[in-house]
């Protein structure tokens, strides 16, 4: 079980020309905790300082050499040293002298000749107060790294660890506002795996959860670096493609085609084959669409017209197919797509 923090060890850096205040210091903690590192000069003080991270330096203000000043601005300006706390030790009873300190750095000051309960108990002070703030600074990790995974839980689906559909939402309505004040081409593409029910019938949930995991991956597989892919929902997946027009969404989306068609799924269990359809929509300036909205029917169509063509395909809504694809809208699941708005704000 870990000890209360004063009563772990702790170790004093003592920089100081005068070796009797290293010995006062010595001779003080000789019973308890404590280990006493000693420097004569300023650069010794320097190199101990950052060699053995000390929890405390007391500091003499006038050395030969590099004086206390000097080695309290360095200590404080050094990401290695900065938290380390200092108490100045100093004959100087002068307010410039301490001004100047405390300038310098210094997160205290004591005057020769002390009474050695007076620094003991400043130093106990600073350990005190190092230890809550290094406890500060550990809770402040732990919320930033539990911060960190509620936002992948936020953003992320569960079972595949691609883009959930809330996030896929909100990424097509920024990448569709940044297309239209851009004027660049952005592609939708739709994925939905063939025949997914038999899956989950003759082989159980978890061979389809399974099966979706390593589906996702050869979508990741298949996106660039700029992409998006998502879980859309149930077997159902999408992916965003920035900057990009219908032939170009077409060479991606088929490249996830073939890689799903040459892939064993369940491989280390009864191995199946998989297949997978998709449909892509493009908007441009030429294109007609108008609306998020517009693009998400546009690309469901032409899914559903993959499907409706044999399945393991993939078609693009363009103005060539463009009249085949509204030959299905009237599908209800193609409707129930069609109805969910993709605004973030609804």
């Amino acid at each position: 079980m870990p000890q209360p923090p004063d009563s772990q060890r702790r170790t004093i850096l003592v920089v100081d020309d005068d070796p009797a205040t290293a010995q006062v210091v010595r001779s003080w903690y000789e019973r308890e905790p404590f280990e006493v590192l000693e420097a004569a000069d300023g650069e010794r003080g320097l190199e101990l300082a950052r060699e053995a991270a000390p929890e405390l330096i007391l500091l003499d203000l006038r050395m030969p050499g590099v004086d206390g000043i000097s080695v309290a601005r360095t200590l404080k300006t050094d990401p290695r040293t900065a938290a380390i706390p200092v108490i100045l030790l100093t004959a100087c009873r002068d307010v410039t002298s301490k001004v100047e300190a405390f300038s310098a750095g210094a997160d205290d000051y004591v005057t020769k000749p002390f009474e050695f309960e007076e620094v003991d108990a400043r130093i106990r002070s600073m350990l005190r107060r190092r230890s809550m703030l290094v406890g500060m600074e550990s809770e402040i990790k732990n919320l930033r790294s539990e911060n960190k995974e509620l936002e992948q839980l936020l953003v992320l689906d569960e079972k595949t660890g691609l883009y959930n559909f809330r996030h896929f939402r909100a990424r097509l309505h920024e990448e569709w506002q940044r297309a239209e004040r851009y004027g660049t081409p952005l592609s939708l593409v739709f994925f939905d795996i063939d025949n997914f029910k038999q899956v989950n019938d003759t082989r159980g949930h978890p061979a389809g959860d399974r099966a979706l995991q390593e589906f996702a991956t050869l979508v990741v597989g298949g996106a660039r670096s700029t992409d998006i892919a998502a879980r859309y929902g149930g077997e159902e997946f999408a992916m965003i493609l920035p900057h990009t027009d219908g032939p170009m969404a077409q060479r991606v989306a088929e490249r996830v085609r073939v890689a799903v068609e040459q892939f064993t799924f369940l491989a280390d269990e009864r191995p199946i084959e998989i297949t997978v359809s998709g449909g892509i929509a493009t908007y441009s300036a030429t294109s007609g669409l108008e609306s998020i909205d517009a693009l998400v029917r546009a690309a469901d169509t032409a899914l559903y017209r993959a499907k409706d063509l044999g399945k393991n395909q993939v078609v693009r809504a363009d103005r060539q197919n463009g009249g085949a694809g509204r030959a299905r809208a009237e599908r209800p699941v193609a409707r129930r797509r069609a109805g969910r708005s993709l605004d973030p704000s609804v």
